[in-house]
């Protein structure tokens, strides 16, 4: 068994917060580029232009990419050798690095703490949604996501039909992307989820949004949905921020699970251009 101290998983922490504030994930830039060169329209083109620019302004000036600089998502998954020294406060102090550095990098608190009521600022951006999962893989791995509010708003869950088919979904995902898709700043990223239970499947949709976009679904059916409905998307011409193009997402994916057999959850989370994000492996010597 080997040990990591909590000193060190929050001063990780603190530095992928960063990170993924000022760095858009290179993935993302590639498919910007590749999407600018397909475009045919001029004002299409300019959009994503100046979309890889204001990557490159955020990463140079460390300035945030996004003046929404996002509720924070932390993942922690932890293998089989590892033991974390003073655990139980590790929450806490996650949120306090989140604080820090929210408050020190100048970046806009945008969560309140009473959904109906007051509504009142927290100050810090906290609390983070802190998640911990046990993995075989060796070592800690640390993923920080972070998730604006006009993307956040265009999340929907279904709880379907289980003889429901592979065109009712794309054109369910369709409707969604046609009512909502320029609330989000397009091109956006289709994160959906399918299968588990009510509660599982938004997580298996936030898991797809936030994945690498150059990994496809090992499953050769899914994977051959995600291009479908990628396909469908983009043909309605909407484009970038809605002004027209043939962009108007970067990529579909799509995480399953198992299900009960009475039903058929399915879950769409969409992540915006600037769709942030960083992760690292702690391996303690």
């Amino acid at each position: 068994m080997r040990n990591i101290k909590t000193t060190t998983i929050i001063k990780e922490a603190k530095r992928l917060l960063i990170e993924a504030s000022f760095n858009l994930p290179c993935d993302i830039i590639e498919a910007v580029k590749s999407a600018a060169k397909k475009e045919i329209s001029e004002r299409a083109k300019k959009i994503l232009e100046l979309t890889l620019e204001n990557a490159k302004i955020a990463r140079k000036q460390k300035l945030p990419l996004c003046q929404d600089c996002g509720l924070v998502y932390i993942d922690l998954d932890i293998g089989p050798d590892i033991c974390i020294e003073d655990s139980s406060n590790l929450n806490n102090l996650l949120n306090q690095a989140v604080a820090d550095i929210y408050i020190s990098n100048y970046l806009r608190k945008s969560i309140v703490s009473d959904p109906l009521y007051e509504r009142k600022n927290t100050s810090g951006n906290t609390p983070a949604i802190i998640s911990t999962s046990f993995t075989s893989s060796p070592g800690l791995h640390i993923k920080i996501y972070l998730k604006g509010g006009g993307s956040e708003n265009c999340s929907y869950l279904y709880m379907l039909n289980p003889s429901t088919g592979e065109d009712e979904i794309i054109n369910l995902v369709l409707d969604v992307v046609k009512k909502n898709v320029t609330k989000c700043c397009p091109p956006v990223i289709v994160g959906i989820g399918v299968g588990g239970t009510s509660s599982e499947v938004v997580k298996l949709a936030r898991t797809a949004s936030f994945r690498n976009l150059e990994i496809r679904n090992p499953d050769k059916r899914y994977r051959q949905l995600e291009k479908k409905i990628l396909g469908a998307i983009n043909e309605t011409g909407i484009g970038p921020q809605g002004l027209g193009g043939k962009t108007t997402a970067l990529v579909c994916n799509i995480e399953y699970a198992p299900c009960h057999m009475a039903s058929f959850p399915l879950a769409v989370f969409m992540g915006c251009h600037s769709t942030r994000r960083a992760d690292s492996k702690i391996s303690p010597p």
